[in-house]
């Protein structure tokens, strides 16, 4: 069984959360210990942009930096994010 300290290592190296049926939230990469973290469908293929819009996930050779700074957030934006856009859809 592990121990509280060996589970928070677990967790703080977690790659995906999943927030809603096939909807992951999923770190992409990370830099200076800070995740980059994406909202992703699973079933579209597509990922929900800074507008609360989803878009197809371009291929690695066609991200620019716009589409990165629509996509990309950090934990807690990402989370934030989600939530409004819940509000949103309803």
């Amino acid at each position: 069984m592990l121990s509280d300290q060996e589970k928070i290592k677990w967790f703080d190296l977690a790659v995906r959360f999943q927030i809603d049926g096939m909807i992951f939230l999923t770190m992409k990469s990370r830099k200076n210990e800070i995740g980059s973290w994406v909202i992703e469908d699973l079933v579209s293929q597509k990922v929900l942009n800074s507008n609360l819009e989803w878009e197809v996930e371009r291929p690695l050779a066609e991200r620019d930096q716009s589409y990165m700074i629509r996509t990309r957030f950090e934990f807690d934006a990402a989370v934030a994010m989600y939530e409004q856009y819940k509000m949103f859809a309803q």
